[in-house]
């Protein structure tokens, strides 16, 4: 029993690698050609792509020397690397896709029944992805949106070993563009050499730009013109509302004159003139008393 426990060998913790997919978008029924990627570039930079690809030899669980079976320290590391990953898929796709994998017990397998549930060519996914690139069109999406689309569909047809060529890929794209579209649409059809996709992309968001800032111009002007007129009518208000004080100033004024040799009258007078300030009838008929007496 003292052998046995004298040939136990530990890894050292070291060797591991703690794979995070914090920032990999978590898998869903629709996405699994731009996980896969991020997955795999993942991996692929801790060297790691061996233990879902396939390419890494599972090392034996045991060894035998002079007939005396021991465990496997490559295996062991190989299991407690392959765990550390196993739980880093697990943690990378959503709830509604994991009981998909609930037989699994490697990294290798996960990845195996993803590629064959999401990736496989089947004659039903060909067909609604094909529907799909005929019948998208831009509406009232935007460039980016209405070119994503695209280019998702391209490639997931690609990933099934039914790609789309280049020329094709752009008479999809053009052929849904609305009327106010149609001077570029013209001018990259109009091209002796087929443009690349990142070109057309380009192309078509300066046109974008284009007619929302054509878009914007009318609108300041309507805005300026607006402010313009809404000056103009605050001053003729303003004009209309400065009469009955200029009135009133008037009439304070001859008032004062006519009672000039009496200061107590005169000083009743402006006194009687500035009390009541919100009744211009009020203030008119009291003042006319006062100069006829």
């Amino acid at each position: 029993m003292a052998a046995t426990n004298e040939n136990i060998i530990t890894t050292d913790s070291s060797n591991l690698l703690h794979v995070n997919m914090t920032n990999v978008t978590k898998l869903t029924s629709t996405n699994f050609l731009m996980w896969s990627r991020q997955v795999q570039a993942l991996l692929d930079g801790y060297v790691l792509g061996g233990y879902i690809d396939g390419f890494l030899v599972v090392p034996p669980a045991t060894i035998t020397t002079a007939e005396v079976v021991t465990p496997n320290p490559a295996y062991t590391l190989w299991q407690r690397q392959d765990k550390l990953i196993y739980s880093a898929l697990l943690g990378a796709i959503i709830v509604s896709v994991q009981p998909l994998l609930s037989t699994t017990t490697t990294s290798a397998q996960i990845w195996d029944t993803l590629s064959s549930t999401y990736a496989k060519p089947s004659r039903g996914h060909l067909k609604q992805l094909k529907h799909q690139v005929k019948q998208w069109t831009k509406g009232a999406r935007s460039i980016n949106d209405y070119f994503q689309g695209f280019t998702t569909c391209f490639d997931q047809l690609a990933l099934l070993g039914k790609p789309i060529d280049l020329e094709d890929q752009i008479e999809f794209i053009l052929e849904g563009f609305p009327e106010n579209y149609k001077q570029v649409v013209d001018q990259i059809e109009g091209r002796d050499s087929c443009p690349s996709l990142t070109k057309v992309h380009e192309k078509l968001l300066n046109h974008e730009a284009k007619l929302q800032t054509a878009s914007i111009v009318p609108s300041s002007t309507a805005a300026s013109a607006n402010a313009a007129q809404y000056r103009g009518n605050s001053h003729s208000h303003s004009g209309q509302n400065r009469t009955p004080t200029t009135i009133k100033d008037n009439l304070a004024t001859t008032t004062t004159i006519r009672h000039g040799n009496n200061n107590n009258s005169s000083h009743d007078l402006i006194s009687q003139t500035h009390m009541d300030t919100r009744d211009d009838a009020k203030f008119v008929a009291s003042v006319g008393t006062q100069i006829l007496q």
